[in-house]
Parts: C-alpha cells; sequence; structure tokens
C-alpha cells in the first residue's frame, strides 16, 4: 500500500516537534460495526482488539496470556468454574470502572436475543453458562452462573466442562463493556464506543474514514499504543488504495495486494521490503443452502460441487492459498488427511442435474462482496455454473450489508464466504458452521446444514480433550462433506502490503493487524 514516503499526519507543519504519528489504512468496504458484542470479522477485529479489554489475550501467535485478569484463571477440578481476578485501576475512557459487573454486563449482554449476537441466546458460545437459559427467556434477572464475590472477582460457573472457554474470553465477544455508554446508546452504541484498551474511537465517518486516537489513561503502560493515530479510510476501491500508497498517501493495504497488479508488485524489487506473506488458519468457500429449492436437493448440491474448477479459482487469485478439500483448515487439529477432494467433473455434474429433473436447468442469484478476489471468483463460478445449467446472476454488495445478508437465514441461496479462526480450535470452525441452532439470525450456518447426529457429535467434542475432539471432529466433518452443503475452495495465504517504515508489522493469526503494536522508525 505504499510506495516512497507514509503518510505521517503533522498536528502543525510548523513545529515538527508536534508531529502526530500516524499510520493510514485503507479497505474497501467500510466498518460493518465496533460492537464487541456483534463484530465477527477480519476487518472490525483488528478495531475492536484495539478499542477493547479482554481478561485473556493473545502473545506470540496464538499463546493465552492474563490482559485485565491477573492470571490465566482458577480452573475447578471438574473443569466447570473459572475464577478471575481483575487489574485494579482499569478505566473506560468516561472514568467507569472495567471491573467484574463491566464484565457480566458483557456476557448478560450478549446472551439477551435482543443484542442480535452471532453468540446470543442458548446456542452461543455463553449458553453453557448455569442459568443461561432462564435468563434468555425471560425467566431471571441475570444468568446466576456469573458471580461477582467483590468488585474486582469474577467467577463463571459452566453446565458442563469446554476445553476452549478460555478462548471465548480471549476473543471481543469477552471484552468488558461499558453499561452506561451501551444502554445510553443502544442501537447505535456501535458508532459511539467507550474504549478501555490501547485506543479510542476518535472518529467515524460511515463509509468515508475511522480515526483510532492513543488511549492516554490505558492501563498498561508498558504495551500501550506506540502510534498517535491510525486513519482507517472506508469503501475505497483497491486500484485507488494501491495508486494513493504509490503516492505516499496510505501506509497498509487492508485488503492486502491487488490481484490486478498482484505479479508486478510481488515480483518488482522495489516493493521487495513491502509485502509480507501470512499462512491464515482459514478457508474460503461456496456455500450452498439446504433450506432453499431446488438446493434442497442433495443431487443438485453434488452437481454444483462437481462443476466448480478450484484450480482455475486459485489462479485468479495469483495462487495464494492452497486448494481446500474440507472445512477444517491446514494447521489447525482435526484437518484430515484421509478426505478426498471432491473432483471437477461438469459431465458428471450435468448427469446430476438431468437425475434432479433439472435437465433444462435453473436460475439463481450468486452473492458476494465487493472485495476485488471475491468478485473475481464470483465471476468464475458464474461461468462454471453456466456450464450444467445453472444461470446465477451475481449479487455484489458492500461487507456490512453483504454480512448482514448471509446472516439471515433464507435470504441467500448460494453464495461466497470466508471463516478464519477466532481462537485455535476446530470447534470454532465446525460448530459455527454446521449446527443445526447455528441457522439463526445473525448466525453462520449460512447452508442452512442441519443433522442431529452431527450436533451430538460436536457437542460432545467440546467436552472432551483435545485429541478425542479430533476423532469427533473428524467423523462428524465426513457427514457434512457426504451432504455437500459447502464447496471449500481453498486455504488463502495474504499478501500484505506494507510501508517499510512501520516497525513491528506482523500478520497475527488472530487479530490481524495489531494496531497496537506498530510504530513508525
Amino acid at each position: 500500500m505504499l510506495l516512497s514516503a507514509f503518510s505521517l499526519t503533522l498536528a502543525l507543519a510548523v513545529s515538527p516537534a508536534l508531529a502526530t504519528k500516524s499510520v493510514t489504512v485503507a479497505y474497501s468496504s467500510d466498518m460493518h460495526t465496533l460492537d464487541p458484542a456483534i463484530g465477527d470479522d477480519t476487518q472490525n477485529w483488528p478495531v475492536e482488539h484495539a478499542l477493547f479489554v479482554t481478561l485473556l489475550t493473545y502473545r506470540d501467535g496464538t499463546m493465552l496470556v492474563p490482559w485485565a485478569a491477573t492470571h490465566l484463571g482458577q480452573v475447578s477440578k471438574d473443569g466447570k468454574t473459572y475464577t478471575f481476578h481483575i487489574k485494579k485501576g482499569i478505566q473506560f475512557e468516561d472514568g467507569e470502572p472495567t471491573d467484574a459487573a463491566a464484565f457480566k454486563y458483557a456476557i448478560e449482554r450478549i446472551l439477551d436475543p435482543k443484542s442480535k449476537s452471532p453468540q446470543s441466546g442458548k446456542a452461543g458460545w455463553f449458553g453453557n453458562l448455569v442459568g443461561a437459559a432462564d435468563f434468555v427467556d425471560g425467566k431471571a434477572k441475570d444468568v446466576s452462573g456469573i458471580k461477582t464475590p467483590d468488585p474486582y472477582t469474577i467467577e463463571f460457573q459452566l453446565i458442563k466442562p469446554d476445553r476452549t472457554f478460555l478462548n471465548y474470553m480471549a476473543t471481543p465477544f469477552g471484552s468488558a463493556v461499558d453499561r452506561k455508554a451501551a444502554e445510553k446508546w443502544g442501537s447505535d452504541y456501535s458508532h459511539h464506543v467507550v474504549a478501555n484498551g490501547p485506543f479510542v474511537l476518535k472518529s467515524w465517518v460511515p463509509g468515508q474514514e475511522m480515526v483510532l486516537a492513543r488511549n492516554p489513561t490505558y492501563f498498561d503502560k508498558a504495551n500501550a499504543a506506540k502510534l498517535d493515530e491510525v486513519h482507517i479510510l472506508l469503501s475505497l476501491n483497491d486500484q485507488v488504495s494501491l495508486l494513493r500508497a504509490q503516492r505516499g498517501g496510505v501506509d497498509v493495504l487492508g485488503n492486502g495486494v491487488p490481484t490486478a497488479q498482484f505479479a508486478s508488485i510481488v515480483q518488482s524489487p522495489q516493493y521487495k521490503s513491502y509485502v509480507h506473506d501470512a499462512v491464515q488458519i482459514g478457508v474460503d468457500y461456496l456455500y450452498i443452502n439446504t433450506q432453499k429449492a431446488p438446493f434442497d436437493n442433495k443431487l443438485v448440491r453434488e452437481a454444483v460441487s462437481h462443476a466448480i474448477d478450484k484450480k482455475r479459482i486459485l489462479q485468479l487469485v495469483n495462487g495464494r492459498g492452497k486448494i481446500a478439500n474440507q472445512m477444517i483448515p491446514l494447521g489447525l487439529a482435526g484437518n484430515d488427511s484421509t478426505v478426498e477432494d471432491i473432483s471437477y467433473d461438469p459431465a458428471k455434474a450435468k448427469a446430476l442435474m438431468a437425475q434432479a429433473g433439472l435437465k433444462n436447468g435453473m436460475s439463481t442469484t450468486l452473492l458476494t462482496s465487493t472485495d476485488e478476489a471475491f468478485t473475481k471468483i464470483a465471476q468464475a463460478v458464474q461461468q462454471q455454473l453456466a456450464v450444467i445449467g445453472i444461470k446465477a446472476s451475481i449479487k455484489t454488495l458492500p461487507q456490512a450489508e453483504w454480512i448482514n445478508t448471509m446472516t439471515t437465514p433464507g435470504t441467500t441461496a448460494i453464495g461466497l464466504s470466508g471463516w478464519f479462526q477466532a481462537y485455535p480450535d476446530a470447534s470454532d470452525f465446525l460448530p459455527i458452521l454446521f449446527k443445526s441452532n447455528q441457522y439463526a439470525p445473525g448466525s453462520w450456518n449460512l447452508s442452512g446444514y442441519k443433522n442431529k447426529t452431527v450436533d451430538t457429535l460436536l457437542d460432545q467434542a467440546q467436552g472432551v480433550n483435545l485429541k478425542a475432539s479430533v476423532t469427533l471432529y473428524q467423523k462428524a466433518q465426513k457427514m457434512i462433506l457426504a451432504a455437500y452443503p459447502v464447496v471449500p475452495l481453498f486455504y488463502p495465504v495474504v499478501y500484505d502490503f506494507v510501508n517499510p517504515n512501520i516497525q513491528n508489522f506482523s500478520h497475527h493469526p488472530v487479530w490481524g493487524f495489531v494496531y497496537q503494536d506498530w510504530n513508525l522508525k
């Protein structure tokens, strides 16, 4: 995203001593949300992580370490009770304390179905808390399994053991929330968040620009933000972003090196120091809604699977990835070497369409985002489906609208999506993407896949050790893939374009960008 000069913003041009240490990042879409109860995509998570403090966090990759907590948590022998002590002196920017009550309120706010959180209700991550069901059903005013014996101690009681509970508490969903601000702004809280992290939200003009400013009252001085501001340009075309970067007006391309210029940029000695590549623990895929005719017919879904030429699709994104044959990505425990990929076989696909009674074809709408790579992939999928008689019109939406549309059950029949780890475990993939109760507003079972046996296997996997869970997840995944609700396309490798004057840049496996670590030479 840059070329020669970085975009160092001057507070006063006449006084270099007062220069503001600022970095500019550009994205092709607006930000979906900054509400940590709702935001669940790779663009807003880095910002949420910069604004909100959680009990735990990740350092050095995916190693859990304390953040607001004084330790990693005390766990009872039966694995059902977690106790955390909270560091004193952490405040929200309005002076409200970050204490046990703030964490309790945040979790209960997520559980409330009115929050429209992907983790709301009994089916979400926190539905396993004692008393959560009564709270969700309106039978109790609070969750009895969240106890605050004193202002800086919080205890979580689970119905059944869950080895990934600590991971939940390290995601933005586990962020403390300022109750006063959240209740004041209600549904518009996302645009008026009150932070307690390394940065605060200085401004947000939807569709134009967001500015994060260093939080002067952030409690962890040793790990405070090094930059004064991060300017995030929104809804800026990838080509325009690259051009601005080459002229010194953008420092980091949020969407990575544009596909059209990938070869010239990566092969250019001039930009060698600008390009950073990192393997992502995730998968890009085509989902097929099993609840919408004619895709409720397994034969049609199987036909679609055989119609997709994954090698061609990978070429369109400059080979930035590895062809995927399953939904548990490479690098994650549970990835199954025994799974065979579906063959690219248009003739077989046509025969399956005829067998399904669709010899004369059909029409549908293919949903995608404005992301440059996804746009190219959608066009390729459209062409490949046309070969077997499926006429697909492409519907392209900006990031926020794309997410809202996808996660509204029954709205789309087929579309492109991607899923990347929120924490390093297969439970962050299969249960979220395929459990029956996740076919719900704001949730991510985009294919509407439902199978009670699979649900049981996924539930069992949550309560056992990692080795035992892998066996259960692999069994469940084979059953899922046999129903063809998705076509795994590829496991991405991201190529970031970053001004070499930015120090401490790396593409974090969970957070993506870690703005608070960046500095300028």
